[in-house]
């Protein structure tokens, strides 16, 4: 392997590692070869410049970073971002501030570390330009280079990058009905080669051309995938970021986003109380995810929930929230620790409700085993209608038998509708094991049925342990009390969770008070 002895990084190994280099000459080195890092990784990143003349909408992030969703045909859509550029100043303040502390997380941190730097240069341009200089710290220790202002950005869903195409994509959570939207940002195949051995690293995966592929999880929740070189991708390195949302999706939030009706949420609501089983079914990026985290925000708050997942995603329950996720640990033998064997271990926690994020084999039975010896059952399934659910789960390499069926007792079907995303339907299986639609919305956009009553007369699974009289006034009470909340812009974890405290609370006190 061949050195390039007139390397900044060789002379810096070198004066490390010999008695020559004095403490102030490999300062000065370091000081080089970080400024000469900076002014490289500027020139491989092309931020295209774009004056946005359609524009769709118009929103900042990190306080500095203007995004515009543009127009730039009949029907394309790009994602333009304006970030404040680099000067030498910028330049040099980053330098200075990353010799000194490169491992700040927050502005206090930059403000004490620039408190200890005797430097009137680097305090004159950081007093002219603070949040510029913030922002440009950030984003060259944060690890994803060019990519930190769309990792930033709280509304993208996905962002993609390989070595050929050289540009950036993603897919933002307002536009997702759109699919993949072409940013301004273009990166050198050298820098994503780069890329991705950094990204790699903050997983602490190894990256090689032995190794060329790698996924993980970042401190911060990002879900990665990465390949490096060209042994297993046509097109080089590559990387594909899937981001959760900041905040988790409560169900006040997405009654407001008319993903579903108050009606619907009351209903599942209710089923989840009774500690029956909820199947969300639905197309690849339907929502599956997202409602499942809605329907984790209506569990009784003195409930135990085990979320069992392959990657995390579900963020927050208002019950006593137990996550696990499936990994693969090494000790003296590489040892899977599978979805199924989570979900044995689940059932000796005590669990009130046990949650798959997605169910794709064998854990579907015991998932189903689950609820029949009593506990609530929450999960996701791929499949475009409830008819392909129950074929795909009676048929191999799932065979669960027809009998078992029965433990299921709604299946919730998601659909892209004109770019939203929305509960199409709401079967309950019958004793026959066909889906019965109980609930669905028609071409008007209206769900029908829509009043408590007639839902009440339609679900015979409810029926079967409440009343019709007492369950329509179920329903209907819940539903108001949601409207109530959506109304009111109830729309956090914490304070959603509080309300609900309240209303289990008035409902203990009544209780109590009928003794």
């Amino acid at each position: 392997m061949k050195i390039i002895k007139n390397n900044s990084f060789f002379k810096i190994l070198k004066h490390k590692f010999t008695r020559e280099g004095s403490f102030e000459t490999r300062k000065l080195i370091i000081k080089e070869t970080f400024h000469e890092i900076i002014k490289q990784y500027i020139e491989k990143t092309v931020i295209v410049p774009v004056k946005p003349v359609n524009v769709v909408e118009e929103y900042v992030v990190g306080n500095v970073v203007r995004i515009y969703i543009n127009r730039t045909g009949k029907s394309l859509l790009q994602y333009v971002v304006h970030e404040p550029g680099y000067d030498e100043d910028t330049i040099y303040a980053v330098s200075k501030l990353y010799m000194e502390n490169p491992n700040c997380k927050d502005n206090m941190c930059i403000q004490e570390t620039l408190s200890n730097i005797n430097d009137e240069k680097l305090h004159r341009i950081y007093s002219e330009q603070p949040i510029k200089v913030n922002y440009h710290y950030f984003k060259i220790t944060s690890g994803y280079g060019s990519l930190y202002p769309l990792i930033i950005d709280p509304y993208i869903e996905e962002i993609a990058v390989n070595a050929s195409d050289k540009i950036v994509s993603i897919i933002n959570r307002k536009y997702s009905w759109y699919g993949w939207m072409n940013t301004n940002i273009y990166i050198d195949e050298k820098l994503i080669d780069r890329l991705v051995l950094s990204i790699a690293r903050r997983m602490g995966k190894h990256l090689s051309i032995a190794q060329p592929l790698a996924e993980g999880l970042t401190d911060e929740g990002l879900r990665i995938s990465l390949t490096y070189g060209r042994e297993v991708s046509r097109k080089g390195s590559s990387v594909v970021i899937r981001k959760k949302p900041s905040t988790p999706w409560t169900i006040t939030r997405l009654i407001d986003m008319k993903m579903l009706s108050s009606l619907i949420a009351a209903y599942a609501w209710l089923v989840l109380e009774l500690r029956g089983s909820i199947l969300i079914v639905g197309g690849m990026s339907t929502g599956k995810t997202t409602l499942l985290q809605g329907l984790l925000t209506l569990i009784p708050p003195t409930r135990r929930v085990v979320t069992i997942e392959d990657t995390p995603e579900i963020t927050g329950s208002t019950g006593l929230w137990d996550p696990l996720v499936e990994r693969t640990v090494s000790i003296g033998e590489s040892i899977n620790v599978s979805m199924y064997d989570l979900l044995k271990f689940s059932l000796r926690r005590r669990a009130d409700y046990i949650v798959v994020g997605e169910v794709r084999g064998r854990e579907a039975r015991l998932l189903l085993q689950a609820s029949r010896l009593g506990h609530g059952v929450l999960a996701t399934f791929h499949g475009e209608d409830a008819e392909t659910v129950i074929e795909r789960l009676i048929s191999p390499p799932i065979s669960i038998p027809k009998n078992m069926l029965s433990s299921i007792w709604s299946i919730i079907v998601l659909e892209n509708i004109n770019g939203a995303r929305r509960v199409r339907s709401v079967y309950e299986i019958t004793k026959n094991i066909k889906p019965a639609r109980i609930i669905g919305l028609e071409n008007n956009g209206l769900y029908n049925p829509s009043d408590a009553k007639s839902l009440a007369e339609k679900s015979i699974r409810l029926q079967l342990l409440l009343d019709t009289d007492d369950l329509a006034y179920e329903l209907a009470a819940r539903a108001a009390f949601l409207d109530k909340l959506v109304a009111k812009g109830i729309f956090s974890l914490n304070s959603l969770g509080e309300e609900l405290v309240n209303y289990y609370y008035r409902g203990i006190e009544e209780i109590v008070e009928h003794r």
